[in-house]
C-alpha cells in the first residue's frame, strides 16, 4: 500500500516525534540531541553563563508546538534518514519493483475500496481478517470516504491535520525531500498542498 508522502510524513511525525514520553522513549525524533538530548539544560546555566557541556532543551523555545516544531524537525530531519520516514520508492528498492506486486493499493480517500479489492483477489482468511480489522465492508458498500477521521487505536489521522502542522514552507520542504516518491511511483501532490502554495504566492502579490 502507498501512502501520500506529505501525509505520510506528518503521520510518522506525529506518531514518532509530537509526544514528549514517545519521543524520549523511542528515540526516534532524530537527531536526538536537537529534539531529545539525554541531559536537559533549560535555564539553569553554570558559573559564566556556561551550560557544562550539557544540552540546551531547544523545544522549550518553540511557542507553537506544531506548526514550529514541525518545521524543525524537517529542517535538520536529512541529517539522518529515520526508517519511518525513508521515502516509499527507496524502500525495498520500489521504484524498480513495483510492477512486480501482484497488488498496489492506495491509503488515500479510496482506501477502503483498496482492501475490498485486496481481499476480491486474494481470498481465503483475508476478508475476514481485514473486515475485522477495519471494518472495510460496510464503509466500501457506503461508498465511505478515508477522511482521516475514523477510530482507530493505530492511526495519526494525518489526513485531518495537516492544516493544522503544515505550511507553505514546509509543504515546500517536504516536497523536496520526498519528490522521488510523487515522481517515480506515480503519485499526484494532494490538491490542499497545492492550495496552500497557490494561496502562498497570492498573499505576496
Amino acid at each position: 500500500f502507498l501512502r501520500d508522502p506529505l501525509e505520510r510524513l506528518l503521520s510518522g511525525f506525529l506518531d514518532k516525534c509530537h509526544k514528549p514520553f514517545v519521543r524520549r522513549q523511542q528515540g526516534h525524533c532524530e537527531p536526538n540531541v536537537v529534539f531529545n538530548p539525554d541531559d536537559v539544560v533549560v535555564a539553569d546555566r553554570g558559573k559564566g553563563g556556561k551550560n557544562n557541556g550539557k544540552a540546551t532543551d531547544l523545544m522549550a523555545h518553540l511557542e507553537d508546538k506544531d506548526k514550529q516544531f514541525f518545521a524543525a524537525y524537517l529542517d535538520v530531519m536529512p541529517l539522518k534518514w529515520n526508517a519511518h520516514f525513508i521515502p516509499q520508492a527507496i524502500v525495498c528498492d520500489l521504484y524498480r519493483n513495483i510492477d512486480k506486486y501482484d497488488f498496489v493499493g492506495n491509503m488515500g480517500e479510496n482506501f477502503m475500496s483498496d482492501l475490498e479489492r485486496m481481499a476480491n483477489q486474494f481470498g481465503d482468511q483475508l476478508p475476514r481478517v481485514l473486515n475485522e480489522t477495519f471494518g472495510y465492508k460496510t464503509k466500501a458498500n457506503l461508498e465511505k470516504k478515508n477522511t482521516g477521521k475514523e477510530k482507530n487505536r493505530h492511526a495519526t489521522h494525518a489526513p485531518e491535520k495537516v492544516k493544522k502542522f503544515y505550511t507553505a514552507r514546509t509543504v515546500r520542504k517536504g516536497l523536496e525531500m520526498l519528490s522521488i516518491d510523487y515522481v517515480l511511483l506515480g503519485l499526484e501532490v494532494p490538491e490542499w498542498a497545492r492550495q496552500m502554495l497557490k494561496d502562498d504566492v497570492s498573499g505576496e502579490n
